[in-house]
């Protein structure tokens, strides 16, 4: 079965890395398919680059996820491959940038340090282990190697920390946190798919302590079941629950910024 690679990193368009990342994948393992999901992240910002890695994995399970966000490049930080319990194969660093993404795939059940030797480059550029690590270590999954082969097993309990944890309950209530905003000035927050079901999604309305802000939010389908200018709780095409303003931008109105405290409830 032909295998789809999701590529994301914070490269953008106007250097030539992206493509070269491309051209190692295809000389190593021609019938992948490599999808470019992002390139636009800001620099360094391993948040967004998680954020956008469990998106990907959410609406692409059975893909291979190549996520390049790595500030820490050549230094001490390992080169990564993760096998989800749900089957979902993660390629980048050990930097947190992979451990939502993880999560949302029922978690760690194998971590694996890549060997470069083992990748056909015993000395990789320190400033640029995308083109001579993750993308060699992606292509080789997509040609059917096992993580085995191209990494030696190591302890997930030992991988750094993810920017941001899933939503968990506390009380009647569920403790989250925004993990970013998008380009329509949406609050993404880390509650789940699921866990918003849990609470009577949609049709319910739900009361929300978002940073400093308390709101009751009706929820809906999509963004247009509430007017113009209003404010509806949706679950998003990432499978976050997420705070809009229909036709408008939430973030402008509220001034939240990603990392603020959530806390969710449905009200009688």
């Amino acid at each position: 079965m032909q295998q789809t690679i999701c590529f994301i990193s914070d490269f953008g368009l106007d250097d030539a890395w992206v493509g070269i990342c491309h051209a190692i994948m295809h000389r190593e393992c021609p019938q992948a398919w490599v999808v470019d999901l992002a390139h636009q992240i800001e620099p360094f910002d391993i948040r967004k680059g998680a954020a956008v890695a469990a998106a990907g994995v959410y609406q692409l399970p059975d893909a291979i996820h190549l996520v390049v966000v790595d500030p820490g490049v050549g230094g001490e930080r390992r080169d990564l491959c993760l096998v989800t319990v749900s089957g979902a194969r993660l390629v980048g660093p050990d930097n947190g940038v992979l451990l939502p993404a993880a999560e949302r795939a029922g978690g760690v059940e194998s971590a694996y340090a890549l060997d470069s030797a083992r990748l056909g480059s015993d000395a990789p550029l320190a400033t640029f282990h995308a083109r001579d690590i993750f993308a060699p270590a992606a292509a080789a999954l997509a040609c059917g190697r096992d993580p085995g082969e191209i990494g030696t097993p190591i302890d997930p309990s030992a991988l750094v920390s993810g920017p941001f944890a899933l939503a968990h309950r506390e009380g009647e209530s569920l403790a989250a946190e925004v993990i970013e905003i998008d380009r329509f000035g949406s609050l993404r927050t880390s509650v789940t798919a699921e866990q918003a079901a849990g609470l009577g999604l949609p049709g319910v309305t739900l009361e929300m302590v978002v940073g400093h802000i308390k709101l009751s939010v009706p929820t809906g389908r999509t963004f247009s079941d509430v007017p113009k200018g209003e404010i509806v709780a949706v679950v998003d095409s990432s499978g976050w629950l997420t705070l809009a303003e229909n036709a408008g931008s939430a973030y402008e109105r509220f001034g939240v910024e990603p990392g603020a405290h959530v806390r969710v409830r449905a009200l009688a």
